[in-house]
């Protein structure tokens, strides 16, 4: 099946995303990270449209997420769904609410040719129901190894986001939205970096909710974070020479209030579970653990 016009994962249109964004929002209720995906692309598609910036557009592909479904499936009956976002690596997410024994999901991941599975492809926000299987797909598809991650997402609800507790700025830091400029230094100190990922930061900058902590004295960019894919926290980073100052937490909680001022959208921050300092930091803001998936890096062959 090397035409893709006839592959198993038939693209859905922007009404039928407004529709299946509907349909986990009454499922599951607005804490669903699939229903959070889904909300934050209709924004992104929003955005980008009224600034007149093509679908096609190179630039913005990072900010274009791809909604699929079974070619002969019915999307309403089960939610099942596939997304495919480009940015540094192609990234990959699904779900469905059919049992797992039936799932036409799997259908469609197995027989489709627009997964990346031997060039690198991230899996991210995977079920545990649906891991074992997953891999074993990867590797018969052609991956050469696997890099699996157990991840938390915490969640807080819209209007405890609002009332927040924002520590005190110490006197010797402002704080200010990051600007193109910053974009490079971003970009340096970032774990993901890849091909095309510092379009990717300016175009998070350009068009999303970003903040950063700078010296009062000398106006140098010492700490910063971003608003993420799910509308919630993510690339929270703190320089080594302003660590231990309470820059994390006061970011993450001015950020987690700017956005729940801003939209009303649960709040959210996707944590690798080892990672107890973030998870506190979180857990000291209000934030709940709701979820636990695995994030899995496919390697190249």
């Amino acid at each position: 099946m090397g035409d893709k016009d006839v592959d198993i994962l038939r693209p859905l249109s922007d009404s039928e995303v407004d529709e299946l964004m509907q349909l986990y929002g009454e499922k599951y209720g607005p804490l669903n990270f699939h229903y959070l995906l889904l909300y934050n692309q209709r924004k992104w598609d929003r955005q980008l449209d009224a600034a007149g910036i093509s679908r096609t557009d190179e630039a913005y592909l990072s900010l274009r997420k791809r909604f699929y479904t079974h070619r002969t499936g019915g999307f309403r009956q089960y939610g099942t769904y596939v997304s495919l976002h480009r940015d540094v690596v192609q990234s990959v997410s699904f779900y469905s609410w059919q049992p797992v024994e039936q799932a036409e999901l799997f259908a469609c991941l197995e027989q489709t040719q627009r997964i990346e599975w031997s060039n690198g492809a991230l899996l991210t926000n995977v079920d545990l129901e649906y891991c074992a299987r997953v891999k074993e797909i990867a590797s018969r598809k052609g991956a050469s190894g696997i890099q699996a991650r157990e991840c938390y997402g915490m969640v807080l609800p819209h209007a405890e986001a609002r009332t927040v507790h924002v520590p005190d700025l110490l006197s010797d830091f402002e704080l200010r939205r990051l600007c193109d400029e910053d974009a490079v230094m971003v970009h340096a100190v970032w774990p993901n970096k890849g091909e095309g990922s510092l379009a990717y930061i300016r175009a998070l900058i350009k068009y999303n909710r970003t903040l950063g902590a700078c010296r009062s004295d000398t106006g140098e960019l010492i700490a910063w974070i971003f608003q993420n894919d799910f509308s919630g926290l993510g690339m929270l980073q703190v320089l080594p020479k302003a660590e231990r100052r309470g820059l994390g937490g006061l970011l993450a909680a001015v950020m987690t209030k700017l956005i729940a001022k801003g939209e009303e959208v649960t709040l959210t921050a996707w944590i690798v579970a080892s990672n107890w300092r973030s998870e506190a930091l979180l857990t000291r803001i209000g934030y709940k653990k709701a979820v636990v998936n695995e994030w899995i890096k496919l390697l190249p062959a």
